[in-house]
């Protein structure tokens, strides 16, 4: 049972999940559609909605602001060659810009009419991390005067999403089909377009690392700065700690002499006291022993 269900998950077998979500990371019934829409937590691909201003959908606008029908619209009166252009410098911006977050594998511009797929951009990277960034720091910005609408898509293979018949140049459905048109894109463009984006971010990660070594630098120097300030403190405390206890020793050896004289003086006074003491008691001896007559 367990392989059944891994076998058609994502198929029109599969009655539970959207396999056109699955696919292309967009249903035509949006909300309302009876089967689940798993939106991934992480993804490599990040799907911009709605960002690439369609020059058929664009004209379809014009008439209606003129007051015409939108259905009656010549489109044989586009400019293809202005069309080119504008959408080649639209998909050299994106790729400058989701560039800057890392590298990457895919870029993908929907030519498709319908209003669930309509100005959809995919972008592939490399590394899921990169996706991550590119999401919370693109979703919510504007371009062109359009808020971005950024989400993780289920697209990981374009090669399932993207319409055949469309790339032969052969689709009935034109832009109302449910599969992916890409513009296709010239390969040496592609190519050039790499190459500067990878020679940017180079250069910003050499910026990053000299400044994140400048910074290291500052945090060194501060630090020895700081500890030269405390040693120089701790040497003038030490310096007034040794005059203090020079001064102590003195005072000390002072006392000391001081008591030293005193104890002399006292013992000489006792010693001359001792000496009269002395002479005066022989002295009274001699007076009172008697006198021998002859």
């Amino acid at each position: 049972m367990a392989q059944r269900l891994a076998r058609i998950h994502g198929t029109e077998e599969d009655k539970v999940n959207c396999p056109f979500y699955f696919k292309i990371g967009a249903c035509r019934h949006g909300e309302r559609c009876s089967r689940i829409h798993h939106r991934p937590a992480f993804s490599q691909t990040i799907l911009i909605k709605h960002i690439y201003r369609h020059p058929v959908r664009e004209a379809e606008l014009r008439a209606l602001a003129n007051g015409q029908e939108g259905n009656l619209v010549d489109y044989h009166q586009i400019d293809e060659k202005w069309a080119l252009e504008d959408f080649l410098e639209f998909y050299e911006n994106m790729y400058e810009e989701l560039g800057k977050f890392g590298k990457i594998d895919c870029l993908c511009v929907c030519d498709n009419l319908g209003d669930h797929m309509l100005g959809h951009v995919y972008c592939k990277f490399m590394d899921e991390e990169d996706a991550a960034d590119a999401l919370n720091v693109m979703n919510g910005r504007y371009y062109d005067g359009k808020k971005m609408e950024v989400e993780f898509s289920p697209v990981t293979d374009f090669r399932e999403a993207r319409c055949r018949d469309f790339d032969e140049g052969s689709c009935a459905r034109g832009g109302f089909c449910n599969f992916m048109h890409i513009k296709p894109v010239p390969l040496c463009l592609i190519r050039s377009l790499e190459e500067d984006v990878e020679y940017e971010r180079r250069k910003e990660e050499d910026a990053r690392r000299r400044s994140r070594d400048r910074s290291r630098d500052r945090e060194e120097r501060r630090k020895k700065r700081k500890h030269s300030h405390h040693r120089h403190h701790r040497d003038q405390r030490d310096k007034g700690e040794r005059k203090r206890s020079r001064r102590d020793r003195s005072y000390s050896s002072g006392s000391r002499s001081r008591g030293h004289s005193h104890s002399d003086s006292d013992s000489r006074s006792r010693s001359v006291s001792r000496s009269v003491g002395r002479d005066r008691s022989s002295s009274v001896s001699r007076s009172s022993s008697p006198r021998r007559t002859d």
